[in-house]
């Protein structure tokens, strides 16, 4: 239960204010602190440093970003030039249609 703070004057509750404030942080230091711990035990308990844990999960990320579509589509003119059939289409391709290629015409 909550002790009833509606009777104390202007300084007191500024004093309880700020002894609020510091022992929020100080909880909040010591969750921090104890997260760290937890994680600790769990990097020791896999034989490994919260570095090398770290370093995986960064590698693990950047793998799944994304994944590199194929191209559906090829300029007949330059077989370097492709696209995927996603965005916007290339130059090239808008040039062929617009002297009434097909886009069918293109696919690989």
């Amino acid at each position: 239960m909550m002790p009833d703070i509606s009777n104390l004057s202007v300084e007191q509750l500024k004093r309880l204010q700020e002894e609020a404030e510091a022992l929020i942080a100080s909880k909040k230091d010591q969750a921090v602190e104890d997260a760290y711990n937890q994680i600790l035990a769990i990097a020791e308990n896999a034989g490994l440093s919260i570095e090398q844990i770290l370093e995986f999960g960064a590698s693990k990320r950047k793998k799944n970003v994304r994944k590199s579509v194929e191209p559906r589509y090829r300029n007949k003119a330059n077989a370097n030039e492709t696209w995927t059939g996603r965005g916007k289409q290339p130059r090239w391709l808008v040039a062929e249609l617009e002297k009434g290629a097909k886009l069918e015409d293109f696919l690989i």
